[in-house]
């Protein structure tokens, strides 16, 4: 059933029972009203023929000597005469004396039970129906000679009962009528109402089935406005994200090309001192020492693949960190870049204090081989490139600065982007992919470091990484 359909019932309902409960009362209230008017009525009336009647009886209640039949002539004649003067709205008057009908204008149904348990000066009432008839029936109780006068007068009130019927039958009409037209209303104003929920509903159906573009325009204020806002809000979120998975599945494509440019590093070291050892004549410490070389840089690689893998793969970016010597990091660098340093005659000048931060060895090593390697593939044969550490406020600032092209402006916002070089001839040429500096601002950012870039055109690039130093504190493992 459409939501139109269910607000219309619900408000039919509510306004059919609201209505009906409302005239109910009202006419139940209105029925009350007249028949105390009538019961009022009554009972004056009855004041008014007993009155009569005992003025009547006052020559008889007077004289000194009387006889019974003189008193039920009297009594009969009074209240004949009384009914005749007085009698109105076809009432009816019965006169009673010590339990007996003297007079009676109508035969009153059960007439004895009005005065059977009636106390003297006391008056009641009784409502009776009779042939689809209503009467009310009054009677009070005096004393005359001893014994009891009683004095009834009935009235037909079956006029208020038929007023009430025609007012419940005038009024299931017109509350007939009053829901036909709310209903009319009530249609069109849900109609009214639902249509933006309509759209709504359109647009989902579209965004379900591939539109990610859909968007509804609801210019209201209401809750339905605001659930249009917010539909919007998630459809945005939800396309963002459909946005990110595709650049997730770029990224794992481009896994293997990440993964292949950071085995480049230590291979090249590995082919390099392999090379020395092939071309040249070496003292058995020398080949000792070179062979150590590459039993390290395989023992690194191998190490460096399964975090790299676990790294770049999965983002997880959860990193076993330990204390770790700056001193030691930047010897290791130095080390595992010096045969490619050598090969195009770059120095590297190494300013390494002796104090710790928290990380993880070979991927910081591997990220700081790759700000060497740009650093030494930017810059010309026989110059210099100073690999130092300054600590300032319990901040370690690792810097690589080279002395070569430089950098424009317009290219340091997207050198950290993935195959983004700067220049393309002399990144190939050194046989580059344009993924190191990627990777190395992840790593930095795994390391909750920061990396800043200051470069100039003709005079070189500074890359400078800070990192927290690290607290006693911390587990030393």
């Amino acid at each position: 059933m459409k939501f139109r359909y269910k607000v219309l019932i619900i408000n039919m309902i509510v306004i059919s029972m609201g209505l009906g409960i409302i005239g109910y009362f009202m006419i139940i209230k209105n029925f009350n009203l007249a028949l105390e008017q009538q019961i009022k009525n009554a009972v004056e009336e009855n004041n008014l023929f007993q009155a009569s009647i005992e003025y009547e009886l006052l020559g008889i209640m007077n004289s000194s000597s009387y006889s019974h039949n003189a008193l039920m002539e009297e009594l009969s004649l009074a209240g004949e005469n009384v009914y005749a003067n007085m009698s109105v709205n076809q009432s009816q008057l019965s006169v009673a004396y010590d339990g007996n009908i003297i007079y009676a204008s109508t035969q009153i149904p059960n007439i004895k039970d009005l005065w059977t348990n009636l106390d003297v000066g006391k008056k009641t009432y009784t409502i009776t129906s009779q042939d689809d008839s209503y009467y009310i029936s009054v009677s009070s109780c005096t004393l005359l000679l001893d014994k009891r006068l009683n004095i009834v007068n009935q009235r037909d009130i079956t006029s208020i009962y038929t007023m009430m019927n025609q007012q419940s039958d005038y009024y299931k009409l017109l509350l007939l009528i009053v829901l036909v037209v709310c209903s009319v209303f009530m249609y069109l104003l849900s109609l009214f109402l639902t249509k933006p929920l309509e759209k709504l509903q359109k647009v989902s159906q579209s965004f379900g089935e591939g539109n990610y573009d859909a968007r509804i325009s609801i210019n209201s204020k209401d809750e339905i406005g605001k659930l249009a806002n917010t539909y919007n809000s998630m459809a945005d979120s939800v396309e963002n994200h459909m946005d990110e998975l595709k650049q997730m599945v770029t990224r794992q494509e481009q896994f293997v090309a990440d993964f292949t440019h950071e085995l480049k590093t230590p291979m090249t070291s590995i082919i390099g001192y392999a090379d020395t050892l092939r071309s040249r004549e070496l003292t058995r410490e020398q080949q000792v020492m070179a062979a150590s070389y590459i039993f390290s840089e395989g023992q690194r690689l191998e190490s460096m693949s399964m975090k790299l893998f676990e790294f770049i793969y999965t983002k997880q970016h959860k990193i076993d960190k330990k204390k770790l010597s700056i001193k030691r990091l930047m010897d290791a660098v130095k080390t595992s870049t010096q045969p490619l340093l050598d090969a195009k005659k770059i120095k590297l000048t190494l300013d390494s204090p002796n104090c710790y931060i928290s990380g993880d060895l070979d991927l910081l090593k591997s990220a700081f081989i790759n700000l060497v390697d740009n650093g030494r593939k930017a810059s010309d044969e026989g110059s210099e490139i100073i690999f130092a550490c300054k600590i300032t406020d319990n901040i370690a600032h690792i810097s690589v600065q080279d002395f070569g092209v430089g950098i424009s402006k317009e290219h340091l916002d997207k050198i950290c982007d993935a195959f983004y070089m700067v220049d393309k001839s002399r990144s190939r040429k050194e046989g580059g992919a344009g993924l190191g500096l990627s990777l190395a601002a992840l790593i930095f950012d795994a390391h909750d470091a920061t990396m800043n870039v200051d470069s100039t055109l003709g005079k070189g690039t500074n890359f400078t990484i800070s990192f927290p130093l690290y607290q006693e504190v911390e587990d030393d493992e």
